[in-house]
C-alpha cells in the first residue's frame, strides 16, 4: 500500500496556502521540498509548530493523523506513567517502550515533544498573551469555527480555543497581585510546566475556563492550524444543541442539563466533564446567562471577583461546576441574540 502522507521541513512559509498542490508550490518557490514519497496530487494540509508542512493526498486524512498523535500522547501521559523528579523539582513522564522513535519524531515536528518544560513568569506570560491579540488569524471567526468542529466530535482538540480566546478578549496589562497566583488574572508568579502535558488535556477533548497559564500554550499551537471548513451539517449540530438546551424546564440545573444531553446522545465523543466544558464555553459567551458574574465575552472579571461571586451560589448548585455555568438555571434560558452574534450563520455553513 502506498504511503499517502509526507511531513517535510520548510523555511519560507509566508506565501504558502493550505490546499496548494506540490506543483503550485513549485511555481511559487521554483522548487519543491525533498520528499521520501512523492505524489503530484498531494496538498498542503497543515503547518506544524516546528515549521514542517504536512502533505496529504486526501486532506480528510488529517483527522487520522490527529488520532495517531493522540494515541501516542496517551501512552506517554497515562497517569500511572508519571514520576516526580526530585533533583529538578518537577513532575515528569517516562516514555514507554511501546512508543517508537518514529512516534517521537512525529510528536516533535508537531511541537509535542514529551517533557517539554518551560518556566513561565507572570509579566512575560501576560505580555505574550496580549501580543497574541495582534495576530490577524486570531479572530472570532477562526475560534468559533474551531469550537463548532469540536462540538461535532470531528476535532476534539479544537474545543478549547474559543475558551482561551474569551479569556484574552478583555485582558489588560497589570502588575502581579497576590502570592503564588495573581488575584487579577490567575497566572502564576513563576511556574515550570510541561507544555505538551498542558496540551494533552485538550487533545483528549476537554475545555476549561481554569488554569489560564495553559491558554498561552493552547493558543500558540492553535494558531498553527488552518481554519476548519464548517459545513451545513456541522452548523446544524450546534443549532440542535442550543435548541435542546432551550427546552429546559425552569428548575433545571447544569448537572441535570448534562445528564439530559448524555441521555439523548446529543454530543458525540464526550464524557461528563467534556460536556461540562462545552456548556461552560457557551456560558462564558453569555449564551447561557447567569446573574452572578459577567461572561468573559462581555468583560474580564478578576479572580478575586470570581471568588466573591462564587460565594453567592446557593447550595443547590454542584460544587464542581464553577461560574459562569454554575450560575445558570433553566429559567435563565438561552440568549439567542448573543448566540447569533457570535456564531454568525453567514460564516458558518449557511
Amino acid at each position: 500500500m502506498n504511503k499517502n502522507f509526507e511531513i517535510v521541513p520548510y523555511v519560507s512559509v509566508g506565501e504558502i496556502q493550505f490546499g496548494m498542490t506540490i506543483e503550485q508550490l513549485k511555481k511559487v518557490f521554483g522548487s519543491v521540498p525533498e520528499m521520501e514519497y512523492y505524489d503530484p496530487v498531494m496538498k498542503v494540509t497543515k503547518l506544524t509548530p516546528k515549521r514542517y508542512l504536512l502533505f496529504l493526498t486526501d486532506p480528510t486524512e488529517t483527522n487520522d493523523m490527529d488520532k495517531k498523535i493522540y494515541s501516542i500522547l496517551k501512552k506517554i501521559y497515562f497517569h500511572e506513567n508519571g514520576f516526580y523528579n526530585l533533583s529538578l523539582d518537577r513532575h515528569e513522564h517516562k516514555v514507554p517502550t511501546a512508543v517508537t522513535q518514529a512516534d517521537l519524531k512525529l510528536l516533535e515536528i508537531n511541537g509535542l515533544k514529551p517533557n517539554n518544560f518551560e518556566t513561565f513568569e507572570h509579566d512575560n506570560t501576560l505580555g505574550r498573551l496580549l501580543k497574541l491579540r495582534e495576530n490577524k488569524k486570531l479572530t472570532l471567526d477562526f475560534v468559533t469555527a474551531m469550537f463548532i468542529k469540536g462540538v461535532t466530535g470531528e476535532l476534539p482538540r479544537a474545543r478549547q480555543t474559543l475558551m482561551s480566546y474569551l479569556y484574552l478578549k478583555h485582558l489588560c496589562k497589570h502588575d502581579f497581585v497576590g502570592k503564588a497566583n495573581c488575584e487579577i488574572c490567575g497566572l502564576p508568579k513563576v511556574k515550570t510546566e510541561d507544555k505538551t502535558h498542558q496540551l494533552y488535556t485538550y487533545y483528549l477533548g476537554h475545555s476549561w475556563n481554569e488554569t489560564p497559564l495553559n491558554f498561552l500554550t493552547e493558543l500558540e499551537e492553535a494558531l498553527t492550524f488552518e481554519k476548519p471548513e464548517i459545513t451545513k451539517s456541522d452548523r446544524k449540530k450546534l443549532d440542535e444543541l442550543v435548541e435542546f438546551i432551550s427546552n429546559a424546564d425552569d428548575k433545571e440545573t447544569p448537572g441535570k442539563l448534562e445528564k439530559r444531553i448524555a441521555s439523548e446522545k446529543i454530543l458525540e465523543q464526550t464524557d461528563k466533564y467534556k460536556r461540562y466544558g462545552i456548556l461552560q464555553t457557551l456560558a462564558e459567551c453569555g449564551i447561557l446567562p447567569n446573574k452572578f458574574i459577567s461572561p468573559k465575552y462581555e468583560k474580564f472579571s478578576s479572580i478575586k471577583e470570581l471568588w466573591e461571586a462564587s460565594k453567592k451560589l446557593t447550595t443547590s448548585h454542584r460544587s464542581d461546576i464553577i461560574l459562569p455555568l454554575g450560575g445558570w438555571k433553566g429559567e435563565n434560558g438561552v440568549n439567542t441574540e448573543r448566540f447569533n452574534e457570535i456564531f454568525n450563520a453567514k460564516t458558518h455553513g449557511e
